[in-house]
């Protein structure tokens, strides 16, 4: 038996088969790794979004709690002026606090509430009602 011979053209399509496969093959881990860096992308930009909404409502309930909160103190007490309504981590989350600020204006109230308070960006919502 005669050992093969790898010094001609055959060991030469071999090799540049071999080599065509291993680029290929470099390509498509290339686009695999592109794909899973987008999709990594996408799901940080989605969480955040999440969260900014989800910050959004608590704001917009809280909000409505003041709204609630101005028409219970107006109606015990004529003249209610205003009042800061502060809620300390715990009572709404767990680590975020949120603040109520009602500041009343002959027989119109403006209430602005933060949520959370205690972050350098809260969310802020303003509700101006008219009171009777």
């Amino acid at each position: 038996m005669k050992p093969p011979d790898f010094s001609g053209s055959r060991c030469r399509r071999v090799c540049d088969r071999r080599g065509s496969v291993s680029a290929l093959l470099v390509v498509v881990l290339l686009l695999m790794m592109g794909l899973v860096v987008q999709l990594t992308q996408r799901s940080l930009t989605d969480r955040r979004q999440m969260r900014r909404e989800f910050l959004q409502q608590q704001a917009q309930q809280l909000a409505q709690a003041g709204v609630l909160r101005v028409r219970q103190l107006k109606a015990a007490q004529q003249d209610f002026s205003g009042d800061v309504w502060e809620l300390p981590p715990g009572v709404l989350h767990e680590t975020n606090s949120g603040q109520v600020t009602i500041t009343v204006d002959g027989n119109s109230a403006t209430v602005v509430a933060r949520y959370p308070a205690n972050s350098p960006l809260p969310v802020q919502v303003t509700r101006t009602i008219a009171l009777k």
